[in-house]
């Protein structure tokens, strides 16, 4: 019985050109509505640009955000991390010591980005973030600091995700989403933690989840889910963590296949 439903967005439910079907999706939560099944964006990606996606109907929906360190349902916030301050300072010298690395430093509020980084780096923000601020230094941030973005050679990305994990096991975890993308994540703050909280909080079994994913980032909630789906785009590791494959993110994939699971025959 299918009473929650989980999705990634980037490269799973939005297309390349980080779109999506809205008729479409229209037609498929009206489905979740009648079938009362939650709907849950589980995403890296920062919280105030999910609700972007979302506007008419984010105070209806879950957010599991940030690869899951901060994770509302229905616009009440139910977990968020934050890393020491020390701990921050730490990783940032870590990171700056990386060559062609490029980062942000993830707060509740804002994405912050140093103005030393590349304008083009800097400019590329507003498709992953809505809310930024560009500082001189990360020193005196009033803010919770929960998660760090990096850009990092593609080449290099499984070398330094072990280095990063090796450096700070326990405090910070790498976790790769593709094409040179790593994410530092509070450790057992992933995906799936944030996932736990809402289905305790709804009172609905695992067994009951059914989540779409297409990056090392989603199989955590892969394993809690009752069923998976990987895109036909993700990696063959991921594909194969996963109850099945479906077709790409431009295909649009995810809401076809919510179509028919949802379908009236389907109850």
């Amino acid at each position: 019985m299918i009473r929650a439903i989980a999705t990634d967005i980037d490269g799973t439910f939005l297309t390349t050109n980080r779109t999506y079907d809205h008729q479409l999706f229209n037609t498929v939560f009206q489905l979740m509505q009648q079938r009362n099944v939650k709907f849950i964006v589980a995403s890296g990606d920062q919280y105030y640009f999910l609700r972007s996606l979302f506007p008419a109907i984010a105070n209806q929906i879950a957010f599991v955000a940030e690869n899951g360190v901060l994770t509302v349902d229905r616009g009440e916030e139910i977990a968020c991390g934050q890393l020491n301050r020390s701990v921050v300072a730490d990783i940032i010298a870590d990171i700056d010591a990386l060559p062609d690395t490029y980062y942000v430093v993830c707060g509740r509020q804002f994405a912050y980005v140093k103005e030393t980084m590349p304008e083009k780096f800097k400019q590329g923000l507003h498709r992953f973030y809505t809310r930024t601020k560009v500082v001189k230094d990360f020193s005196f941030l009033n803010d919770k600091i929960f998660k760090f973005a990096l850009v990092v050679p593609p080449a290099n990305m499984r070398t330094i995700a072990h280095d990063i994990n090796t450096k700070f096991a326990g405090i910070i975890r790498a976790t790769a989403s593709g094409n040179g993308a790593i994410d530092l994540i509070i450790p057992e703050m992933d995906k799936s933690y944030g996932l736990k909280k809402l289905l305790d909080r709804w009172q609905i079994s695992p067994a009951d989840l059914v989540a779409f994913g297409d990056g090392e980032n989603d199989l955590e909630m892969f394993d809690l889910a009752g069923t998976s789906y990987a895109m036909g785009n993700a990696p063959a590791n991921v594909r194969a963590a996963a109850s099945q494959t479906i077709g790409t993110n431009d295909e649009q994939a995810v809401l076809h296949e919510l179509e028919k699971l949802l379908a009236p025959d389907q109850q």
